[in-house]
């Protein structure tokens, strides 16, 4: 008898750990993120993103990220490929979740700024045409939407809904994007 329930523990105990691991205060991340604006050409049109995170009490945290952008505009025949690099941090507020934090809902805030590249800085296109915009910094604002929901204790999928506004630049200052992340809690 001291063996079955010996062995009835040691199956149970993982699943019964499980909820006291989500949401701890100080408990850091490192979130990997990739999507695409909302364009017809998706290859040519996405972002790439790493993030570190920090949780704060309520489920909240803190986040800072390095992101690469990469979108393209046509001029007649011509792709121009815009690639931004931004530097981001914000702060994410937690909406709602179900009781046992399996699913939860995200609103958050950030700040950006960074460096715009035009063209591989060639201001004439190949019909002899000439681009006004030159590569130059950019600065913005932004928010999210996140649905996270955990795999394990310390993998998190991420879906992000979210919209930035960049000044600098007369290309594409509004910028609505879909995504797909993993954070892995360490």
């Amino acid at each position: 008898m001291k063996k079955i329930l010996s062995i009835f523990l040691m199956v149970l105990l993982p699943f019964t750990s499980i909820l006291a691991q989500r949401l701890l205060p100080y408990q850091k991340g490192l979130q990997v993120t990739a999507g695409m604006f909302s364009n017809d050409q998706p290859k040519d049109n996405y972002f790439v993103n790493l993030e570190l995170t920090q949780n704060h009490k309520k489920g909240n945290y803190h986040f800072f990220s390095a992101e690469y952008q990469r979108r393209t505009t046509f001029y007649t025949e011509n792709p121009i490929p815009i690639e931004t690099y931004l530097l981001s941090g914000g702060y994410s507020f937690h909406v709602i979740g179900l009781p046992n934090k399996i699913v939860n809902l995200y609103s958050a805030v950030e700040a950006s700024g960074g460096y715009q590249l035009v063209n591989h800085n060639k201001l004439l296109l190949a019909d002899g045409s000439q681009i006004n915009n030159e590569s130059s910094f950019v600065y913005g604002a932004g928010g999210r939407l996140t649905l996270e929901t955990y795999l394990t204790n310390f993998i998190i999928l991420s879906l992000q809904a979210r919209a930035k506004y960049v000044w600098g630049t007369n290309f594409n200052q509004f910028r609505p994007s879909a995504g797909i992340g993993l954070r892995f809690n360490l």
